[in-house]
């Protein structure tokens, strides 16, 4: 299954209340003005799109760009502002768009499952002299209950590592910055609070996104007593231990061309 597949099958769950609160306040860090123009890569379901154009208003422009069809469906349903323009691509290569073409580079979420130097270097080329770069990931480790799905999957033969590691710490988010030429323009470390409701897409989440070819090495009846294991680990740990399960550190990282 490649990537492409595993986000069209996650379109119809993937807005979940966190995935929204973690858009907007990417956006409202960023702090998009009347005018901006903005690349929403990877943008998903369309969340930091539609927060972005609202914030940057009639005379701005919002082009989101994703590589799943199915969540670009959502988005076009959804989508709640005007101004936004959405289009099939592959967010770390663009080469039919221009050089300086942007004010503005948002992220949301989505640079764990792409190569970071790439992707960073194709928004560099594309913003303007100035202009801002924005990601949001999440803090190496987190959230707890991916860490729970790794060390469940390695009593099943998989060694599955962390997609946050790259990017996991406010250090690695400069470094990774400055590699692409920008100067670095601060990094914001938050908690973000799920609900028992966002967890029981858990196993979904972890099966089709960043580990989804990991998991084809097991037969469905191995597949389906690693599912029995994790989610009833899970929801014992939320009975024991609900903040430890709920609460995920993040990180929203900022650099200028």
């Amino acid at each position: 299954m490649t990537i492409e597949s595993a986000f069209d099958q996650r379109a119809a769950a993937y807005s979940d209340d966190w995935h929204v609160r973690y858009a907007e306040r990417l956006v409202e860090l960023a702090g998009p003005s009347a005018g901006t123009r903005i690349l929403d890569a990877a943008t998903g379901t369309g969340l930091a799109a539609t927060a972005a154009a609202r914030a940057a208003g009639p005379t701005g422009h919002v082009l989101g760009v994703d590589i799943s069809e199915g969540m670009l469906a959502r988005a076009r349903r959804s989508a709640a502002a005007p101004g936004i323009e959405l289009v099939k691509a592959d967010a770390t290569a663009l080469p039919h768009l221009p050089d300086d073409s942007f004010d503005l580079v948002l992220c949301s979420a989505g640079l764990l499952y792409m190569p970071v130097g790439p992707a960073l270097r194709e928004w560099r080329r594309l913003l303007k002299p100035g202009g801002l770069v924005g990601f949001s990931t999440m803090r190496e480790g987190y959230p707890v209950a991916a860490r729970l799905f790794r060390s469940h999957a390695a009593r099943h033969g998989l060694a599955l590592t962390d997609p946050a590691t790259p990017l996991g710490t406010p250090s690695k988010c400069r470094q990774a910055l400055e590699d692409a030429g920008y100067s670095p323009a601060g990094t914001v470390t938050e908690t973000i609070r799920f609900s028992r409701s966002d967890l029981e897409h858990a196993w979904t989440a972890h099966t089709q996104g960043a580990h989804h070819d990991a998991l084809t090495a097991l037969s469905p009846e191995q597949t389906e007593t690693f599912r029995t294991e994790y989610t009833g680990a899970l929801t014992s740990l939320l009975d024991t231990d609900e903040d430890h399960v709920l609460d995920a550190e993040v990180l929203y990282a900022f650099g200028r061309a």
